[in-house]
């Protein structure tokens, strides 16, 4: 199996992404290195760091976070374009990992991300590795765009949010895939008649939403409030984040079926995150757990494809 050239396409799904490090390491276990790295937004983030021979140190970092650690990170901006800037994380990141230049890394990387203005899908590959790993972490409305050349770049996910297609084009021969969003918390795509909805008892008056100027005031408790009113499955009154964030993610989930669909990776694996809100970036010894045990369900269906292929070959 050793001239067989294994890719790993490492999905977007904010803090649940440091599953994605314990998806290498459970690979790792079972004998297998992936020689060719596609990533998406928080999978690009943590894609680089495996190409680049770091994932020890980007998991020493992660593991270490408190809610005050992802808070001072979280440095709020007020220019235009997203609430956060997002240049301190990644350059804490690029500085933890000592790799500045994509030219560095040790394995063939490749980075998605979304023109703003055209909406094409662009794959970044040359350059200074804290910026496209930043254009293709740059959530909409919530991280400003990133400005690489002539374009203006936003998460990859709005495009290709678990990057097989781009993963290919780096000439690996078996792809396999990590969907942080696979859990079946969105439930069905099939349409549903109002008449068909449950009823929702009433629950005791819902909180009022607070203000935008509250949010930004409200120091240590932004990340969970951020978390809480991105990704609630309470049925409330939802606010202007909520309802940017879940309508987004809406669109990705459906995006993603058809492109999984065209052009399916060889296995596909399923950490079991779905309880960690989108800013519970404090909770990486948690998710990284769930990658290792995510890898460990599909072992035989990795092991049986890596098989086909050798016999095929």
């Amino acid at each position: 199996m050793s001239d067989v050239k294994i890719g790993v396409a490492l999905g977007s799904g904010a803090a649940k992404g440091w599953a994605h490090i314990g998806v290498l390491r459970g690979l790792a276990r079972i004998g297998i290195l992936p020689t060719h790295v596609a990533g998406c937004s928080i999978g690009a983030f943590v894609g680089a760091a495996y190409a680049a021979g770091k994932l020890n140190e980007l998991e020493q970092w992660v593991r270490g976070f408190s809610s005050w650690d992802v808070m001072g990170l979280l440095d709020i901006t007020w220019r235009r374009g997203g609430l956060v800037s997002g240049e301190k994380v990644f350059q804490a990141a690029s500085d933890a990992m000592g790799i500045s230049d994509i030219t560095e890394l040790e394995k063939p990387f490749i980075a998605v991300a979304t023109d703003l203005y055209s909406g094409q899908e662009v794959w970044l590959d040359k350059g200074s590795l804290s910026d496209i790993v930043r254009a293709s972490c740059s959530i909409p409305g919530l991280m400003e765009p990133k400005r690489i050349g002539q374009r203006w770049l936003v998460d990859g996910a709005v495009v290709n949010p678990v990057p097989v297609s781009a993963c290919r084009s780096l000439g690996a021969d078996l792809v396999i895939a990590v969907d942080l969003h696979g859990d079946g918390r969105h439930g069905s795509s099939e349409p549903v008649r109002m008449t068909e909805v449950a009823h929702v008892p009433e629950e005791e008056e819902p909180q009022k939403e607070s203000g935008f100027m509250d949010l930004l005031a409200s120091g240590k408790e932004l990340v969970n409030d951020l978390a809480d009113r991105f990704t609630s499955t309470t049925i409330q009154q939802p606010n202007m984040l909520a309802v940017m964030h879940q309508s987004m993610e809406i669109l990705e989930q459906r995006h993603k079926r058809a492109r999984l669909m065209g052009d399916p990776p060889e296995a596909l694996i399923l950490p079991r995150v779905g309880d960690i809100n989108t800013m519970e970036f404090q909770r990486a010894g948690e998710a990284i757990a769930a990658g290792e045990e995510a890898v460990l369900r599909v072992r035989h269906l990795i092991e049986a494809e890596l098989d086909r292929f050798v016999r095929q070959n």
